[in-house]
This record gives structure tokens, sequence and C-alpha cells, in this order.
């Protein structure tokens, strides 16, 4: 399966490898880089030596993406170019203006599917501009967001509570006195615990890259990424088992060599162990409600010793052609190959839902690990990006890959030799996996 894998992924480079800009992702594909190019919504997003008076290109909404989360509907419009929104609101109805944009004629079927998120409509409007009108008396609140690199609009609709199909009976006699507390005993109900709906049904699996025989990467000042990524894997490990008592496994423990069929055959077992099948009537019903993660962690390298930060990943295709070595890297194998590239098929492709949970936990996760980094140290965020990692392809839960910093940058490199900055990380990428979970 790995030399298969391999092959698919040389051909592929040799098809797209010569690509100089970030791939838009298409309706099927996960969702592209998030990075520091997101701006509030009411910012003006011009491209470099414009003014608000001068002429710019028609931008296109080019594809239309929509998830339903256990909490809000994320509806994200992918954008040929940089828009400047406009935003007025009633008490019946809020109204988003994009001037200077129209609807690719794929979108306007899009928007015409019985599946399109209810109280959101899309108008065209001439001279080029489409407003997007929410009905505020079906949802509850609205949020909008713009993404770079590549250029999206996206928003969050929290619709109202549906009113309850039988009504709640009007108090009428005395309540009951509450128990005493016993000593010791808070009255902090089970609800209020953040963790309480998920702490005995969450295995986490835990990926530190390398070891043994193989280092990883390695800095000027000998310092090895196999090494590194270990210590911060039994910080997570401690952090989530102290506060969220969850079941939590390494693919590797100490320092040996584990081939990525390996971690990827270990993770599997573990989680059909833990969460059953993902789907089927067969399946145990306190299973069903489990949920299981993959985190494989590592550290990145550049031929350019200046380049610094972090960046998180999920599967897909490459977001551009650094995203593609980085993969080969990791996936240990070149990137030279003459194959033809009609020949890059993959053969079975990945649950929908896969793709659209490790997106969301690759955005939680880099939010908050860039957050709580910062607090303390100056952090590039490289953003979300995708890229064919083998053991990002072959898992069957939300998966995703952190390279936590480069070694080959001299600053970087003494960072993460330090306790503290390990801890740090660890600190951020559990942050990440509550804010994950608070959003199923």
């Amino acid at each position: 399966m790995k030399n298969a894998f391999a092959l698919a992924l040389i051909c592929y480079a040799a098809f797209c490898g010569s690509a100089a800009g970030p791939v838009s992702a298409s309706a099927s594909s996960p969702h592209p880089a998030r990075s520091d190019s997101a701006f509030p919504a009411h910012a003006l997003l011009a491209k470099k030596g414009t003014s608000p008076g001068r002429t710019t290109a028609t931008v296109t909404v080019n594809n239309v993406r929509y998830h339903a989360h256990k909490k809000y509907t994320r509806v994200v419009f992918d954008l040929t170019g940089r828009v400047q929104i406009k935003e007025r609101k009633n008490q019946r109805i809020a109204t988003i203006s994009l001037p200077n944009v129209t609807l690719s004629k794929r979108v306007q079927q899009q928007i015409r599917r019985k599946d399109f998120p209810r109280a959101m409509t899309l108008s065209p409007e001439k001279p080029r501009t489409v407003n997007i009108v929410l009905d505020l008396q079906t949802l509850r609140t609205y949020r909008i967001f713009t993404l770079g690199q590549p250029d999206r609009v996206a928003m969050d609709l929290f619709y109202a509570k549906k009113t309850p199909a039988i009504a709640a009976k009007p108090e009428t006699g005395k309540r009951k006195p509450a128990k005493p507390a016993r000593p010791g005993q808070s009255r902090v109900t089970r609800s209020n615990s953040p963790s309480a709906k998920t702490s005995k049904g969450l295995l986490v699996v835990i990926d530190p890259g390398h070891g043994g025989r193989d280092p990883g990467t390695t800095g000027r000042k000998g310092t090895k990424e196999k090494t590194i990524v270990l210590q911060v894997s039994k910080y997570l490990r401690e952090l989530i088992q102290d506060r969220h008592k969850a079941k939590v496994l390494l693919t590797r423990s100490k320092d040996k060599f584990l081939d990525l069929e390996k971690r990827v055959k270990f993770a599997n077992k573990k989680k059909l162990e833990w969460c059953g099948k993902d789907t089927g009537s067969n399946v145990d019903a306190n299973k069903k409600s489990r949920i299981c993660l993959f985190i494989s962690i590592h550290v990145n390298s550049h031929p350019r010793r200046s380049i610094q930060g972090l960046e998180i990943y999920h599967f897909g295709k490459a977001s551009d052609p650094r995203a593609l070595e980085v993969a080969a890297r990791e996936n240990g194998m070149k990137l030279e190959s003459d194959t033809p590239p009609w020949q890059f098929i993959i053969t079975d492709s990945l649950n929908d839902h896969k793709i659209k949970e490790s997106q969301t936990f690759a955005e939680s996760t880099n939010d908050k690990l860039v957050t709580t980094l910062r607090k303390n140290y100056k952090i590039r965020n490289h953003g979300v990006k995708t890229a064919p990692f083998y053991v990002l392809r072959f898992t069957t839960m939300p998966s995703i890959l952190a390279e936590v910093g480069f070694v080959s940058n001299s600053m970087e490199e003494k960072r993460l030799k330090t306790t503290t900055f390990q801890k740090k990380l660890a600190e951020g990428i559990y942050q990440g996996i509550q804010a994950y979970l608070k959003v199923l």
C-alpha cells in the first residue's frame, strides 16, 4: 500500500509540480489554507496598489461549499479575487453586498439545490453586485469573515432554537428543596463541565514523527526532529489525560523506528476498537457516540534558513508546490519520476465526512496554537494547508499533521529544544482539540 501511494504521489508531482501558486479547492476537495490573511468582515480587501476610487477587475464566485455542524452551518464562497463587503440590516433581514462580483453558472445551480442552507438567498444585482440575504426571523445570529490564499468569504449561520413539540408545564406547586451537598461536593452540574460530554468517549492517537534510525530533519546545532516531536507528544498526552480524562495513545513512546504503514495500522485498529465502524447497524450503540482523532507531530525544514513559523495540514491535493515537498519528505520519498501524469489515481475516495471534519479540526488547532504561542513568542502563521501525507490519507478518523516549527531556522531551533516552548506547543494543540470538540 505504501509503495502504491508513493507512486501516486510521484506521478502527481510530475503533473502539477510546476504550479507556481496555491491550488483552489473544488466542490469535492478540502478547504484551502487559512492563514494570517483573515480580516474582519467590514475590512476593505483591495489588492496592493489600488485605491477605493480605482476600477478593479470583476471578481467571480466560482464555487460555494456548506456544511452543517452541530451548533451552526458554515457556508464558504470561493472567489477569484479580493472583495469589499457592505452590510446592512433591519429587524427582519440582513443584506451583505459584494460589489463588483458575479456568480458563475456553477454557483447559480448550486444555490438552487434543495439542501442549500435555509435562511440564506443569493440575488445577483446590476451592475455586477451579488447580495446575500439572511432571514433574521430564522437565525439567532450570524458571523462573516474573509480568508485569503485563496480568497474566500465564509459565513456561520446560527439558527434559532426550535419551539419544543410539547410546551413545558407551568410551575403551580412548590419546588422540592434541593438536597444538601456533601462535604467537599460541588453543586456544579455535569452539563457545566466543558469535558463532561466527551471525556469518557474520546480517543486521541498521537503520532510522533520519525524515530530510531530515522532522525527526521536536523538543525544546524544537531537538534533532531525525532527527539523534539516525541517530547511534545508526551506533554500533550499528559495534558489530555489530566484535564480531559480521555484515552490517549502514542504510536511510539520511545526512540524507535516505526514505518508509516505500522503507524496507520495501529491508529485504525485502535479506532475500530474504540469507535467502531463509521456506518452500519451492527455498531455498538455506545461506540457510535464516541470520537476518535489522529494527530501527527513533526518539525519542518527549509533551504532558506530565514523561514520560520508553523503550519497545520489535512489530507488533500497539495495546496502549493512547497506543501507537496513537505509531504514528500515526511512520506520518505523523492519528487523525481518520468511516469505519465495520467497514472495519478487515488483508487478509493475519501469519505466526505472525514474530509470536512479533518478540515475543521485543522482550523481549530491552527487558531488555538497560534493564539497560545503569541502570548509569549513572535510566531509566523503559515496557516492551514492540504497535502497528500500518507498517515493522513489512510487513517480512518479526522486526522491532522502539525509542523510546529522550522529547525532549519537558528532561532526556532533554539526554542524547540526548550521544555517551556515544547509545553506551550502541547498546550496550544490541546486547546485546539477542545475548540474542535465544541463545534461537533
